[in-house]
């Protein structure tokens, strides 16, 4: 039998063990597992050495599936096949960039004060549309300014069939919300209300907001990767009249988009500047708007 003076000192280790269970629950599921180049203690910062094995890519979750087509695509012509990690958002990028952990950097935003003064070189390569994209049993078809604000303030809360709305929200600072709010300010307010009051479920990558969505029968939330999957019941609304097509991305008619861009150092080495070129080739602008999005820019220099 165990004796009675030993019982306060177990339960104390197990309330311990428990409690730092939870917090490493909490961090984990508010940051979610980083990649070691972002943590990495005696990363040099600075340009990758030209050395280095494979080109290495990081950054917005926006970015990777039309980057990882490029990638693939390069690699078939028999060069190495770049290294495009997870999602590590546009700012872990960038951060990764400048500590000499990765060659190319993805955003899909518009680089901040103090990433534009540093010594680096923003190319556009892809824009893409931000979708309404609910999951199938949906009835809706289209979606205005008006029913959107309404659904993510929760003064509406049900589709036109009666069924309840589940509304998905993206993380504080998400490229596809911030690009939404720049054609309809008033969601900026909304969105930082619900982050606020805790009003609804925070998805923090493009791949997690896609599961979630098909997974979650009235769902409903903002997507900026380009194309959806055709296997999986998820699909776009048209915004105001207009379908998020390529044809209308880039003739100027949908209305919400995100331009993707790659950012590097201004003289990148050989491996770069090799795959920046196949991006901005024929059949790298092929391979971009295959995956729903429209070529846009153009290689510095023309080379």
């Amino acid at each position: 039998m165990q004796p009675s003076s030993s019982i306060p000192a177990i339960v104390g280790l197990a309330v311990l063990g428990m409690l730092g269970l939870a917090l490493w629950m909490l961090v984990g599921s508010t940051k979610g597992p980083q990649p070691p180049f972002l943590g990495a203690a005696g990363a040099s910062p600075g340009q990758r050495s030209a050395h280095a094995d494979a080109l290495v890519i990081a950054g917005s979750g926006s970015n990777l599936p039309v980057t990882r087509a490029l990638a693939a695509a390069y690699a078939a012509k028999g060069a190495a096949p770049p290294v495009v990690h997870g999602s590590v958002g546009s700012g872990g990028g960038m951060r990764a960039l400048l500590d000499g952990a990765t060659d190319i950097a993805l955003v899909s935003r518009p680089l901040s004060s103090k990433e534009r003064a540093s010594d680096v070189v923003a190319i556009p390569y892809a824009r893409a549309p931000v979708m309404v994209a609910v999951h199938s049993s949906v009835p809706e078809v289209a979606m205005d300014r008006r029913w959107l604000l309404e659904i993510f303030d929760g003064r509406r809360t049900t589709w036109s069939d009666g069924s309840p709305i589940v509304v998905l929200q993206r993380e504080r600072g998400d490229s596809s919300h911030a690009a939404v709010a720049h054609v309809i300010p008033e969601l900026a307010e909304i969105d930082e209300a619900a982050y606020q009051a805790r009003r609804w479920r925070v998805i923090y990558d493009d791949i997690g907001m896609e599961d979630a969505i098909a997974s979650t029968e009235g769902s409903v939330g903002l997507m900026g990767s380009g194309s959806l999957p055709a296997d999986r019941p998820i699909r776009a609304l048209e915004f105001e009249g207009v379908e998020p097509t390529l044809e209308a991305l880039a003739d100027g008619h949908y209305p919400l988009y995100k331009d993707l861009a790659f950012v590097t150092f201004p003289s990148p080495d050989e491996r770069v500047a090799d795959f920046l070129r196949f991006a901005f080739s024929a059949q790298g602008q092929a391979v971009i708007a295959a995956h729903g999005c429209a070529p846009i820019g153009e290689l510095p220099g023309g080379s």
